[in-house]
């Protein structure tokens, strides 16, 4: 195993950034009700390589901070830290071999989207979040158990595809990004399209955007600067109620 004495300055630096947003992430989606006891698991890249920090087992996303987490690589193998590695490793792994883009990688049991997923129905543009997946999520259902071998992985990355997000039938969502805060706010983004076409569906008949007016509102609604801004506004709110002591941690700035 790689040891903290044995990595460049720079790359700690590095490091130590990446880490940051990677605890962010699981407290936000935490924050945001995507917490789920101790399951869930976010990750983030190492730029440039095949290695990438991920949360450990037995930690609830809303206690996850830096230093809990764990370097792997592609082959499960545990590079840095200390904690026990998560067995669904292989999500992460499969997802970043398959996808030079993907720089972050969320796995979370959300209720809407896991509900969404258990329909058989796809994603409809219902609502401006759900034009951010246009034209579609692809549902993986080859099982509904934990993904834990590579096998499994692959066949889950192959079905994701190029696409931001893949629903696993009876299980939850997956969401990749090139950045951990695009990773973070498209998983927000999914549970809320989610919810919202789960509630259209209690009026019966409904309608929802056309395709070509889908990609045109994607492009309008969700560049970049439009992700920095909300991640920038989930990092106030998370310090304000860090502030209040309404999230149970200590208080501290993010920002």
């Amino acid at each position: 195993m790689t040891t903290e004495h044995t990595v460049s300055p720079a790359v700690r630096r590095r490091d130590a950034d990446l880490r940051r947003k990677v605890a962010l992430s699981c407290n936000i989606l935490a924050m945001e009700g995507l917490g789920d006891v101790q399951c869930g698991h976010v990750s983030g890249r190492r730029p440039g390589e095949q290695a990438y920090w991920m949360t450990p087992r037995f930690v609830g996303m809303e206690e996850v901070r830096a230093e809990d987490l764990i370097l792997l690589d592609l082959d499960g193998n545990q590079l840095l830290g200390s904690r026990p590695a998560q067995d669904e490793r292989p999500i992460h792994a499969e997802v970043y071999r398959a996808r030079p883009d993907a720089v972050s990688v969320v796995h979370v049991h959300p209720p809407f989207a896991t509900a969404l997923a258990a329909s058989g129905k796809p994603l409809r543009p219902v609502s401006h979040e759900a034009c951010y997946f246009t034209p579609d999520v692809p549902r993986f259902e080859e099982t509904s158990d934990l993904i834990v071998t590579r096998e499994q992985g692959e066949a889950m990355a192959r079905v994701m595809g190029q696409r931001e997000a893949c629903l696993l039938r009876y299980h939850g969502a997956v969401v990749a990004g090139t950045s951990v805060e695009v990773a973070c706010i498209a998983t927000l983004l999914l549970e809320k399209a989610a919810r919202l076409q789960l509630l259209a569906d209690l009026q019966g008949d409904y309608g929802w955007t056309p395709e070509a007016e889908a990609r045109l509102k994607k492009e309008h609604i969700y560049h970049a600067a439009q992700f920095a801004t909300l991640w920038a506004y989930y990092c106030r709110k998370l310090t304000a109620l860090r502030r209040f002591g309404a999230t149970g941690a200590e208080p501290r700035e993010l920002l």
